[in-house]
């Protein structure tokens, strides 16, 4: 059976397409009906629609917007348009959305029969094509996770394998030998059973972040095997290593939402080193701290010099409220980071390497927002300055004020350019954030629809409502904490949070501390 939606503010229009399809075909279809284009969206997000009668007129949301939205999200779907008018502009903005076919009104009871029957042999062959190549991706899927599985197995474990073996092992992947490191990730909070989606989930992003093997979940952990050329030497491979696991966690933050720790092991040339480097790994993974974070263990051959780096997720908050125009934020997690980096034991030419490479990207942001901003004159003298400073003090006596700068650009920018729906929303949401705040309630506050409120908000802020929402309580939970006032409760219910466990989850999950340590290290003096 097929699901047919048929979408038209007359509902004689509708009533009649149903008499003729049951008709027609009988027993074939399972027919939705939708009066406008919000709720033909809504239909579609609810179920798997194979065919769709739009008609282009109607109040609110029009068909033409209402299609964009659906082929988001149900790229197969087959269009077909209604419309009482027979203009060629309507004709060409629905076949450039991907319509099947334009039937202007009235229209003849077997031109719809007609129509109808080969949009089903599009389906049918369609359908066709995608269950063969999913069974051949599933079949190799299958065959390459067992080959990765007893890879991973027997280059960590000792006595699993000779060299020989793991030799064939990269031969069977096409991968040539050169250097390597393991990683160790560990994930937390998963939701009950969300295990296999998850890790299909962080496969994903480590297959394209880079050419490795992916081992199998086992005990909240994922091993991987990072293999790369000789050409780098090993300063270079490591900041490789940094800025590659940096951009991994950034990626499961945000798209699998879990506590994520992740360990990376020393970088090694020998296929017998391959125990060794993942207990590395594994060791770093273990220094963690149960909020989360990433540390390296990176030892240069034949010294036996270590050193340990947990400046990745200070890194991360950085550029967020950097890019989100946050001048306050930007400042207080400069000095964080900075810090952090010569906790970290690294090298004063590796803090120099790592300050410019975030200096770059901040300017790039910048450029993204404002294409009169010039940044090349400091370029020029970035190298020959950060050259020239030999401490903590100096390095964020240059930066400080750049990154500051760059916040302060990007909040401008977004001040002048923002649409004026949005900055109503925005001011409703401040006003209201100890109580009760949804899209539909502040859709009607400002006189907009639901779902073009949430379109352009997203495409304003970069994110979605509910992002916006939290993200602004939390901010108004950590100044309430600072004031130090209010009991975690009582902050937890200014910030429109009835739940305190709740509430202290998010912000652990967002900060990486409870409200009470966050609270009792500004007390004592300290930054979060």
């Amino acid at each position: 059976m097929y699901n047919l939606l048929l979408t038209d503010d007359e509902q004689i229009v509708t009533d009649s397409l149903a008499f003729i399809l049951e008709k027609n075909f009988p027993s074939q279809f399972e027919i939705f009906k939708a009066s406008s284009g919000s709720e033909a969206i809504n239909i579609c997000r609810s179920n798997k629609i194979d065919i769709i009668f739009m008609d282009i007129n109607m109040p609110g949301l029009n068909g033409l917007e209402a299609i964009s939205e659906i082929k988001q999200f149900n790229p197969s779907a087959v269009i077909i348009i209604l419309s009482a008018f027979d203009k060629f502009q309507y004709a060409q903005e629905a076949m450039a959305l991907g319509a099947y076919r334009y039937l202007t009104k009235p229209v003849n009871r077997n031109l719809v029969t007609q129509t109808v029957r080969n949009a089903l042999g599009i389906i049918d062959s369609l359908q066709g094509k995608i269950t063969n190549d999913i069974e051949m991706k599933e079949k190799l899927s299958f065959v390459s996770s067992i080959v990765e599985s007893d890879f991973i197995y027997s280059s960590i474990y000792p006595g699993s394998a000779d060299v020989k073996d793991l030799h064939r092992y990269l031969e069977y992947f096409k991968i040539s030998e050169g250097q390597y490191f393991y990683l160790c990730i560990e994930l937390h909070g998963i939701g009950q059973g969300k295990n296999y989606e998850t890790y299909l989930a962080v496969r994903d992003i480590l297959l394209k972040s880079s050419a490795c093997i992916v081992g199998p979940f086992m005990s909240s952990r994922i091993v991987t095997f990072f293999p790369f050329e000789n050409s780098m030497d090993l300063d270079a491979a490591f900041i490789w290593q940094q800025e590659l696991v940096r951009e991994i966690f950034s990626a499961i933050a945000m798209k699998v939402g879990t506590k994520t720790k992740i360990g990376a092991g020393i970088i090694s040339s020998d296929l017998n080193d391959t125990v060794r480097s993942y207990n590395s790994a594994l060791k770093a993974l273990n220094s963690i701290s149960e909020s989360g974070g990433t540390n390296f263990a990176m030892q240069t051959e034949g010294s036996g010099k270590k050193l340990v780096v947990d400046s990745a997720q200070s890194e991360i908050h950085l550029l967020n409220r950097l890019n989100s125009g946050d001048v306050d934020g930007t400042k207080s997690l400069t000095l964080m980071w900075v810090e952090s980096l010569f906790d970290s034991g690294l090298s004063l030419d590796l803090v120099r390497n790592s300050v410019f490479r975030v200096l770059v990207t901040a300017r790039s942001s910048v450029n993204e927002v404002q294409k009169g901003y010039s940044s090349e004159p400091a370029f020029n003298n970035t190298f020959s300055i950060l050259n020239s400073c030999e401490d903590k003090s100096s390095i964020l006596e240059y930066v400080l004020p750049q990154f500051v700068e760059c916040a302060g650009i990007i909040l401008r920018s977004h001040s002048q350019k923002e649409n004026p729906v949005v900055s109503k929303a925005k001011a409703y949401i401040e006003a209201h954030l100890s109580g009760e705040i949804s899209l539909e309630q502040t859709a009607d506050e400002v006189g907009v629809n639901p779902f073009y409120l949430s379109k352009i908000f997203k495409e304003e802020t970069g994110g979605n409502f509910i992002d916006y929402v939290n993200f602004n309580r939390l901010d108004k939970a950590c100044k309430l904490l600072k004031e130090g006032d209010l009991s975690i409760k009582e902050v937890s219910w200014e910030c429109g949070y009835s739940d305190q466990n709740y509430f202290s989850k998010i912000f652990r999950r967002k900060f990486g501390v409870t409200p009470t340590e966050y609270k009792n290290s500004i007390q004592a003096g300290s930054s979060i």
